[in-house]
């Protein structure tokens, strides 16, 4: 492999890196999602007043009529489910996400190396002709 070739492969593998980061920003934020509408189910009770979160900051009080809670299965569509039952699939989906975030971190270290290698290697050819 020529140098100008590692360079183009040390440039990829930036674009790579860079897009694996803000993949796994993007699960670090719906991790977090998931686990205030976890704690928010977890706490709610029947015929009880409460504080529904609706944005950063902002909560509307209500008072919760059953133990049901409305969950997105597709874009629009939602079905009824027992809140104990939303709060383990709810659970479960955290589970997916915290997967998907170390996959993302491992193919991360895997570019890491790639990188640290190439560099290693542009860098001797780059000694050998300054000899």
């Amino acid at each position: 492999m020529s140098v100008n070739e590692k360079a183009l492969a040390l440039e990829m593998y930036a674009q790579q890196i860079e897009a694996i980061q803000k993949e796994i920003a993007s699960i670090r934020m719906l991790k977090e999602e998931i686990n205030k509408a976890i704690e928010t189910l977890s706490n709610v009770k029947v015929d009880e007043e409460t504080l529904i979160p609706i944005g950063p900051g902002v909560y509307l009080k209500a008072k919760i009529i059953d133990d049901k809670a409305l969950v997105g299965v597709k874009s629009d569509i939602y079905v009824e489910k027992p809140i104990n039952e939303s709060i383990e699939d709810l659970k479960k989906a955290y589970e997916n996400m915290d997967k998907l975030e170390k996959e993302g971190l491992k193919k991360l270290n895997e570019f890491a190396k790639l990188i640290a290698e190439l560099k290693e290697e542009v860098q001797k050819e780059a000694n050998k002709k300054k000899e």
